[in-house]
């Protein structure tokens, strides 16, 4: 509670206003992210669950005998699912969300699912430099599952930062990671701003935890959901437009976010396979195998550690 609150005032006090989009996941913003995923818009869960479905022998012969999978920001485990029945003897899987509750209750019907699998969920937030709540065996066959794109959220630096300490922190052997693809501007769009406004009540549930969690008192109709593309970043921008002047007030500090002032809340960068080869290369990793799906909306990589790296 206390990082939120810190982190919030940080972010509205800047004149450049930001939250992080790690705080859109509570239990509810959570539900609502498993809905973004079931819309028609949304195309990178289902080309992802394709791909992941289609190449399933052969995602299995690359992450090898004995594994020990580990998934950062875990969300729906619905992912995984696809491919853990191909798998050589798994010894473990440890899925980690920032929301505990969430990832508890969900991992509850996957130990129903998969009785012979040691599942131990926790409660962890990969993008602080925090201890690791289990402990690491280095001489085990260590794989990061990391679908979703969620590396696109990642400032490019920081990606490089995070997939070097999956190597140093979690010891990984290996990574499956998806990444969205550059594609036309359009699909984009409507991708991040959905018909029937589920991905803008995404967006708000920042403002909500703000009210509930810290004793906020913003009107959250007084707020724009907007999805924007920046064509030299390579990257969706989502943002909360205010539609006037609003003083609020938060655990009692005030802030003036003034009329058409935008709060930025997510990155979504989008790769070519190029670029990521130059991006996973610079944090000391290579791509041994890509898997794309017919429309080359998404892929699916398996990195292995670069021996210059």
């Amino acid at each position: 509670m206390k990082t939120f609150l810190q982190e919030v005032s940080l972010g509205l006090s800047k004149k450049n206003k930001k939250l992080s989009s790690k705080w859109f996941y509570d239990f509810y913003g959570s539900k609502l992210f498993e809905q973004i995923t079931r819309l028609e818009e949304y195309y990178p869960t289902r080309t992802e669950r394709k791909i992941l479905k289609d190449n399933k022998t052969e995602i299995a012969n690359e992450i090898g005998k004995s594994a020990v999978l580990i998934e950062p920001g875990a969300g729906d485990i619905k992912k995984i699912a696809i491919f853990l029945s191909s798998l050589d003897k798994p010894k473990k899987y440890i899925p980690l969300d920032i929301s505990e509750d969430y990832i508890t209750k969900l991992s509850q019907g996957f130990k129903k699912k998969f009785p012979k699998l040691a599942i131990t969920p926790k409660g962890y937030d990969f993008s602080k430099n925090n201890k690791l709540p289990f402990k690491i065996n280095s001489s085990e066959n260590i794989i990061i599952f990391f679908p979703g794109s969620t590396l696109g959220n990642f400032e490019k630096k920081d990606a490089v930062k995070f997939l070097k300490m999956l190597k140093s922190k979690f010891k990984a052997k290996k990574i499956i990671i998806g990444v969205d693809l550059v594609k036309d501007i359009p699909t984009l769009i409507s991708a991040y701003d959905d018909k029937k406004g589920i991905t803008a009540k995404f967006n708000k549930n920042i403002l909500q935890r703000i009210n509930t969690e810290l004793g906020g008192d913003i009107n959250l109709n007084s707020y724009k959901h907007l999805a924007i593309y920046n064509k030299p970043k390579k990257r969706i921008e989502m943002r909360l437009k205010s539609k006037k002047n609003n003083n609020i007030k938060i655990n009692g500090s005030k802030y003036l976010i003034k009329r058409n002032e935008e709060i930025h809340t997510e990155n979504s960068h989008k790769y070519t396979i190029r670029s990521f080869k130059n991006l996973t290369g610079e944090a000391g990793w290579r791509i041994k195998k890509t898997w794309v799906d017919d429309k080359k909306l998404f892929s699916v990589h398996c990195l292995h550690l670069d021996k210059l790296g």
